[in-house]
This record gives C-alpha cells, sequence and structure tokens, in this order.
C-alpha cells in the first residue's frame, strides 16, 4: 500500500469524528482522482476503514450523476427518459447497483419478446400478463406517496408504482421487446397507450375506454379533450415525475433531496423549447 493509502487509512481509523470529516471533504474535493484510492480501502482489513472509503465512494458517485442528469435537463431537445430515470435514481441512492437493475430490465423484456412469439397479434395482452399477472407489478395504493413510487429501481424491487412509473416501465420493458407502448398525461391520472388502446398500469393494466378516460377527468371536474390523449413529450413526463418526487420528499421532509429534484425540476421546465 501506498504511504498516500497509508495516511489515509490512519487517519480513517482517527477517533476523533472531526478529522475523519475533514479526510473526506478533501477526498470529495479530489473526486474522480480519489476514486482508486477509495476502491482499495474499501477491501482494508478494517471494517471502519471500508465502510468509510464506501461512503465518499457513494457520494462521488451520486455527484457524477448529478452533474451527468443536470446537463441534460439543460439540453434544448428532447431528454432521454430512461436514463434520466436511472440517472435520478443514482444521484440520490448512489449506493444501488444500476447495472443490475438494467440488466433485470433486459431479461424481462428477454421473456416478453419469447411470450411474443406465441400471440404476436396480441402485444398488450402479452405484456402486461408477464409484467402484473407474472411479476406482480401494480399500483401503490397503500403506500401512493413514498419516494421510492417514483424511482425506478425501487420500484422495480418492491414491484409497487405510480401511474406514471409503472407507465414508464411498460415503455422501457416495451421498447426493448419490440411493443411500443407510450404515456398519455391524463391530469390527475397518468395512463398509456399500445396502438389504439388506451390502458391503466396501475390498475393492473386494465384497458381503458374514451369514456373510462373521460370519467378519470370528470372526477376533476375537467372535461376530455383530443389534447389530453396527445403524446406527452420526454420533457413533459420527466417534468411530472420529478413534480411526483418532490412532492414525496417534502411529505417525507427530506430537505436535501428536495432541494436536489428541485433544481432539476426548474432545469427542466426552463430549458426546455415548449
Amino acid at each position: 500500500m501506498s504511504s498516500q493509502l497509508d495516511a489515509i487509512e490512519r487517519l480513517f481509523r482517527d477517533d476523533d469524528p472531526a478529522t475523519v470529516a475533514l479526510v473526506k471533504e478533501q477526498l470529495l474535493l479530489r473526486g474522480e482522482a480519489a476514486v482508486d484510492d477509495l476502491r482499495d480501502l474499501v477491501n482494508a482489513d478494517s471494517a471502519i476503514v471500508a465502510a468509510h472509503a464506501q461512503e465518499v465512494l457513494h457520494t462521488i458517485a451520486g455527484k457524477k450523476s448529478a452533474c451527468t442528469l443536470e446537463a441534460l435537463c439543460k439540453l434544448d431537445s428532447e431528454i432521454p427518459l430512461e436514463q434520466a430515470c436511472w440517472l435520478i435514481a443514482a444521484s440520490l441512492l448512489p449506493w444501488l447497483d444500476i447495472e443490475e437493475f438494467k440488466e433485470t430490465l433486459n431479461e424481462w423484456s428477454f421473456e416478453v419478446k419469447k411470450r411474443l412469439q406465441n400471440a404476436p397479434n396480441e402485444p398488450l395482452k402479452v405484456l402486461t400478463e408477464y409484467l402484473n399477472g407474472g411479476l406482480g407489478f401494480d399500483g401503490n395504493v397503500d403506500d401512493y406517496y413514498i419516494h421510492e413510487n417514483s424511482l425506478l429501481p425501487c420500484m422495480m424491487e418492491s414491484r409497487k408504482g405510480l401511474p406514471l412509473t409503472l407507465t414508464l416501465l411498460y415503455m422501457f420493458v416495451g421498447q426493448r421487446a419490440g411493443i411500443p407502448v407510450h404515456g398519455v398525461n391524463l391530469p390527475g391520472h397518468f395512463i398509456a397507450r399500445c396502438g389504439e388502446t388506451y390502458f391503466d398500469p396501475f390498475h393492473s393494466g386494465r384497458v381503458l375506454s374514451i369514456a373510462d378516460c373521460a370519467d378519470i377527468l370528470a372526477r376533476q371536474q375537467i372535461e376530455l379533450s383530443d389534447e389530453h390523449l396527445e403524446n406527452p413529450s420526454s420533457r413533459q413526463i420527466l417534468a411530472r415525475l420529478l413534480a411526483n418526487l418532490s412532492h414525496a420528499y417534502d411529505i417525507e421532509d427530506s430537505k436535501w433531496q428536495k432541494q436536489m429534484v428541485g433544481r432539476w425540476l426548474a432545469l427542466v421546465i426552463g430549458s426546455g423549447v415548449e
């Protein structure tokens, strides 16, 4: 181990919290330049040293993801939705293995493609029967306002989410499997469309008629118009996702998370061409 690693390890073992905090601050200032050293320290014999090194690594990774996300939000163009979803999660929960979740999404999509071979004319039925019937994805009616409902990896683990995030799951899996699914930005209740068929991922993927869509809006004293059924832009979808997440963090009194999400939301709204 180099003298620099020896010094960091020695300081991480210090009993003075202020000393440890100062070391972490200096490592964070080094950013990516400190990553190799920190990765070595994660394998240190001391559990305390390893834990401190892992914490700093997570913080550096979170900051990097947040910077990448901000750059996307500032684009004067459409935003790649799936990439944005992964970056949001990686920024707020940097200890998650995002690559593992991506691979899981690929596996689910591969299974849908296999099933589609036996029912090529019923893509929506195949998709819904697998995601809802097979994997158990559905609306989280019991804990609607928790932040996990708006984070793709958390929703993949719990199999519960909001109308919007469940629709995104259908979109991402469908895209990989060759099934075009689009979001429908109905006020108060986000739904999905596959071809000319509207459906509701939050309620077991049930098929919706135009009258059903009108009923959803009528409960809010809104009259359905053609504009409500248009495909929203990726920027509009991301803005709604971030607004949901901000509201959840507000309820949970998670201040720094709400501040970060609020910044992203302002960038998405302020940088758009619409």
